[in-house]
């Protein structure tokens, strides 16, 4: 009975021991609510930067944006190096515009399907100006140069320069232009190789027609 008795009081111990006051269980229940109200809050936060904040927006993003049949209005930014680059430098050729962020995932997956299709698209004419927004012109190189791409890369940071004629709301966004500087095709999503590839034979064929 004797080695029976610390075990019966080491029992007793543990349970006293897990026995909260009133103000205790407030204290932790408190504890917890704030807890999951930062991881909630962090999760937002990281999902605004990432896009999540503008799913449900793609029919405000096509009423404000430029339409097809129209023509595109011009814009000047800079291209990473520092360089003045207008739209209008590229008259006479059909353009492929991209605005994305190295931020968000679905234009960092698409990158090396947009690779592939303009390697295959370039001989045949087209331009393609991916605008990174949002961002350094700094991180938008290195994201470029990691995934080898080889068209141009312009920045618009605080979109001083494109906004006012492209408000994105949605990324990526691929605007194709005609030659004619008409657009023919503006996309609210990530491209496959197939799909950009696609676009962009319609576009030639549109601008060779012209």
């Amino acid at each position: 009975m004797a080695s029976q008795t610390p075990t019966t009081q080491s029992v007793a111990g543990s349970s006293s021991a897990v026995r909260l006051n009133p103000s205790e269980k407030r204290l932790r229940i408190a504890l917890a609510f704030a807890i999951a109200l930062s991881i909630v809050g962090a999760a937002w936060f990281i999902g605004g930067r990432q896009g999540f904040g503008n799913i449900g927006e793609g029919g405000v993003n096509t009423k404000l944006l430029p339409k097809v049949g129209q023509v595109a209005p011009d814009f000047t930014t800079y291209d990473v190096d520092g360089n003045v680059v207008s739209l209008s430098d590229f008259k006479g050729q059909p353009v492929w515009l991209n605005f994305w962020g190295s931020w968000c995932p679905p234009c960092r997956s698409e990158m090396p399907d947009v690779q592939a299709a303009y390697q295959q698209l370039a001989p045949k004419g087209i331009v393609l100006l991916a605008i990174s927004l949002d961002e350094s012109p700094q991180k938008a190189a290195e994201f470029a140069q990691k995934n080898k791409a080889t068209f141009t890369i312009l920045s618009d940071p605080n979109r001083d320069n494109t906004s006012g004629s492209y408000p994105i709301l949605n990324f990526p966004t691929h605007i194709f232009i005609d030659s004619t500087g008409v657009v023919q095709r503006v996309v609210l999503s990530d491209l496959s190789t197939e799909e950009a590839l696609q676009f962009g034979n319609e576009l030639i064929a549109a601008s060779d027609q012209r």
